[in-house]
C-alpha cells in the first residue's frame, strides 16, 4: 500500500527591485507579518532556475520564519523576541510551583510558631530589583528601519552616520539600532568621513600634546632664569653698598 507523503503549499513572494552592488535588481521580497520589516532575495541564476522551496530556504537560512501564509513570516529579530518570551514563561511556570510550595511551607511554619507562643523575626525586606531594559516595540523598529533607509548604502553608513549617531538621533538605545541594521542591511562598516576626521584629530592631538609639553618646559626654563636674574641683582646691590662703605671708611 503506497502512501503520499504530505507537500507544504508553495509560498509566492512579492517581486521587488532594489540597489545591489553598483545598480538595481530583481528580487523577492518577504515582510514579517509582526512589525512589518522587509528582507530581500536577489534573484540569482540559482533562485531562477531552482524549484520554489529553494527561494523559502534562502530566506530560512538568513534567519527568517517562513510560515504557510504571509501573515505567519516572522524576521529574525521577531523569532528572537518570541523564543526569548517562550523561554522565560517557562522559567517562570517551572518556579511558580516550588515558590508556592515553600511559601505555603513557612506560612505552616509562622502559623505553628505563633500557636507555641515563640516569637517569631519578622521578615526580611526583599531585595530590590534592577528594572529591566526597555523592550523595542513595533513602532519603534518601524522608525530605525525608516531612518536606516536613509543613512544606510551599499557597503555601510553614508556621511557621519554610525549606530551611536543615529541612536542619539532617534533617542534609543544603541543597541536597538545595532539589532535592526545586523538583522535588515549588514554591517556597521567602515564610515569614510568618520575615518578621515579620526586620522585628522589624532594628528592634531599628536601635535597639540607635543606643544604643550615644549611650553611647559620653556616656561619652566624662564622661571628659572628669571629666578637668577633676581638672585644676581641682589648680590648686584650687595657689593655696591659693601663698595660705597669701603670708600667712606679707606677715603
Amino acid at each position: 500500500m503506497s502512501t503520499t507523503a504530505a507537500q507544504s503549499p508553495v509560498r509566492h513572494f512579492e517581486r521587488a527591485t532594489v540597489a545591489h552592488a553598483t545598480g538595481m535588481a530583481a528580487a523577492l521580497r518577504i515582510v514579517c507579518g509582526c512589525c512589518e520589516a522587509s528582507g530581500y532575495a536577489i534573484l540569482s541564476a540559482a533562485l531562477r532556475q531552482g524549484p520554489a522551496e529553494v527561494v523559502t530556504d534562502h530566506f530560512r537560512a538568513g534567519g527568517w520564519s517562513v510560515g504557510a501564509t504571509p501573515a505567519d513570516d516572522r524576521c529574525p529579530a521577531c523569532r528572537r523576541n518570541t523564543s526569548t518570551r517562550n523561554r522565560m514563561k517557562g522559567q517562570i511556570m517551572a518556579a511558580a510551583k516550588p515558590r508556592k510550595a515553600a511559601a505555603t511551607a513557612k506560612a505552616l511554619a509562622v502559623r505553628t510558631t505563633a500557636a507555641a507562643g515563640a516569637t517569631s523575626e519578622p521578615a526580611s525586606q526583599p531585595v530590590p530589583q534592577a528594572d529591566p531594559p526597555p523592550a523595542m516595540d513595533r513602532e519603534d523598529r518601524r522608525i530605525i528601519t525608516e531612518k536606516l533607509d536613509d543613512v544606510y548604502g551599499d557597503r555601510g553608513y553614508r556621511g557621519s552616520w554610525t549606530d551611536t549617531t543615529l541612536a542619539r538621533d532617534l533617542n534609543v538605545p544603541r543597541a536597538w539600532v545595532s539589532e535592526v541594521r545586523e538583522a535588515f542591511f549588514g554591517p556597521e562598516g567602515s564610515n569614510p568621513l568618520l575615518d578621515e576626521y579620526t586620522a585628522e584629530k589624532e594628528g592634531f592631538d599628536r601635535l597639540h600634546s607635543g606643544f604643550m609639553a615644549a611650553r611647559k618646559a620653556h616656561c619652566e626654563e624662564h622661571d628659572r632664569l628669571l629666578k637668577m636674574a633676581m638672585d644676581l641683582s641682589r648680590k648686584a646691590d650687595d657689593i655696591a653698598r659693601i663698595g660705597k662703605r669701603i670708600e667712606r671708611e679707606l677715603g
